[in-house]
């Protein structure tokens, strides 16, 4: 046997060693790439999760928008349905079938508060549009030759509204091409960058005001730059962050928060039926219908004050008719005269000659007083709806104002809640004063305070007469307001948030759903996630608790 000598022996452990050396290493970077493997796959797994619950959480905020949709369409036959703020309706509803704490995905419907303090709370619920003023409705001021107000004083106490600024917002609206002073038509805004024409029609959307001359987007948002209701440091701070804000330790609000061109209301009974429309230029036709669904007794005041008006008022307040009215009234009495249709009588009356007034609301009913001829004798009827009663005119009025209208038009656009209503709003309304308009804001519950208590006593305000029935107003007063006038809307604006228990992504919508529609319209869906989540979750568990 070949014996090995020293010196190969010591160069075959070499080999050995150096063999071990490269195996050590080899070992020890493909550990680190299996370490480094994994870590990847392991943050790979959570962009999933995360992801995944994303996903969740924007699924969840757009079946909150669809499940107002629902509500909304259930109040549509139940007009006692609270949509206003309602916790357990709209507070942290579960999706799916829940699951360990944060793994639980919900949704939360919310309303932005107008007080815009630091510590301002959102409410529970949804918002009508009615809550702010329409300025579609600015041109009908301007051309309504009865009533005292212009356009300009009307918007005056909107925060940053200028008389230029509502001009512009005139021309823009009208079918004309001239411009009033301040104002701008169609020529100015074809002179731009990148020119367009004015609408000259009515405004489609709030955003379009951005289009008009001397609005700026910080005055139409305002200095709520993540659009929650809330005074957030970064909107009291002067310069140092975005948004320009004046830190005067209030939060101003944009134009966007007090006008709109979407306020609504259905003008049909909730049943499905047509109205009766107390303003119809065929009286015997209206007659009938009030007979048939009330009683002979309310037939006959009605049409009465439709014959010669209301002896208790003063001339220059009683109703006029409309153009379209007296042309049909023309038309019925020189038939008459040619003999064509006969004498009409309904209830003792002669109903031949055209009727000498119209309603401006039903509101003109209550304590008024006509004097007709019936079966041949003069007499003088006194309203079946008198303010000395309160309890029972509110549910009186209630019941007329579900029966009647006086228009024929199929939705009631631009009317104010006067619930709800900001009171640079409230202070829109033709013939509102700052004392009425304060007082309408000292009656209302505190906000946050008792929610239970505070719904007890909007149950009792679901008419406007209780401006009256309360001692706000006096009649002549509530009469003159009572064609703006509203508790209800139809179109409903809100937040929702699709968010997780203890943390996790957050998906932020706004929406409007049209609930004039049958079934109700999704009318935009809004993505303001970008915004920031905007609502803690300790504001979020803040709602539940109120």
């Amino acid at each position: 046997m070949r014996r090995l000598s020293a010196d190969s022996r010591w160069g075959s452990q070499r080999r050995g060693g150096f063999v071990l050396l490269v195996v050590t290493v080899v070992v020890i970077l493909l550990s680190l790439a299996a370490y480094s493997y994994l870590g990847e796959m392991d943050t790979e797994n959570r962009a999933a999760g995360m992801f995944g619950r994303d996903v969740e959480a924007r699924m969840a905020a757009e079946s909150g928008v669809e499940y107002v949709a629902a509500q909304i369409a259930l109040k549509q036959t139940d007009s006692t349905l609270d949509l206003y703020d309602d916790s357990a309706m709209f507070s942290r509803q579960p999706i799916g079938g829940g699951g360990e704490a944060r793994g639980q995905v919900r949704f939360s419907v919310l309303s932005p508060s107008m007080v815009g303090a630091f510590d301002s709370l959102p409410r529970a619920g949804l918002t009508t549009e009615t809550a702010r003023f329409n300025v579609n409705r600015l041109l009908e001021l301007e051309n309504d030759t009865d009533d005292t107000t212009d356009p300009y004083t009307a918007v005056s106490f909107i925060p940053n509204m200028s008389e230029d600024i509502c001009n512009a917002i005139l021309d823009w609206i009208d079918s004309d091409e001239e411009a009033r002073a301040g104002g701008a038509e169609s020529s100015t805004y074809e002179a731009l960058a990148v020119p367009y024409s004015a609408r000259n029609a009515p405004m489609q959307s709030i955003d379009e005001l951005l289009q008009v001359q001397g609005v700026t987007p910080q005055l139409f948002y305002g200095e709520d730059a993540n659009r929650n209701g809330q005074l957030d440091p970064n909107e009291d701070d002067g310069g140092e962050s975005a948004p320009a804000d004046d830190q005067d330790g209030a939060l101003d609000f944009g134009l966007r928060d007090y006008l709109t061109v979407s306020s609504r209301e259905r003008n049909i009974q909730t049943t499905g039926e047509k109205k009766i429309n107390i303003n119809n230029g065929i009286v015997a036709e209206m007659f009938d219908a009030l007979e048939e669904s009330f009683d002979t007794e309310t037939a006959t005041f009605v049409t009465g004050y439709r014959l010669t008006g209301d002896q208790q008022a003063d001339a220059q307040a009683q109703g006029k008719l409309t153009i379209e009215q007296q042309q049909l009234v023309d038309w019925i009495a020189k038939n008459l005269a040619n003999g064509e249709l006969g004498k009409v009588t309904r209830g003792g009356m002669d109903l031949s000659n055209p009727p000498q007034a119209s309603f401006r609301s039903m509101y003109d009913l209550i304590d008024a007083q006509v004097s007709v001829t019936v079966n041949g004798a003069a007499q003088t009827l006194n309203s079946p709806w008198s303010s000395t009663d309160p309890a029972g005119l509110m549910e009186q009025m209630l019941l007329l104002e579900e029966k009647l209208t006086w228009l024929n038009d199929e939705f009631i656009d631009g009317r104010i809640n006067v619930n709800i209503a900001p009171r640079e709003v409230l202070l829109a309304i033709p013939d509102m004063t700052e004392t009425i308009a304060d007082a309408i804001l000292g009656a209302r519950p505190p906000a946050g305070e008792n929610s239970v208590q505070a719904a007890q006593v909007m149950s009792l305000r679901r008419s406007p007469v209780w401006l009256l029935t309360e001692g706000l107003v006096d009649v002549p007063t509530f009469k003159r307001l009572g064609p703006w006038l509203t508790t209800t809307g139809d179109v409903y604006s809100f937040q929702v948030l699709g968010h997780f228990d203890q943390g996790g992504p957050t998906t932020r919508l706004e929406a409007m759903v049209d609930g004039t529609k049958k079934p109700p319209r999704i009318v935009f869906q809004r993505d303001l996630t970008g915004l920031g989540r905007g609502f803690a979750p300790a504001v979020l568990d803040g709602v539940i608790d109120e």
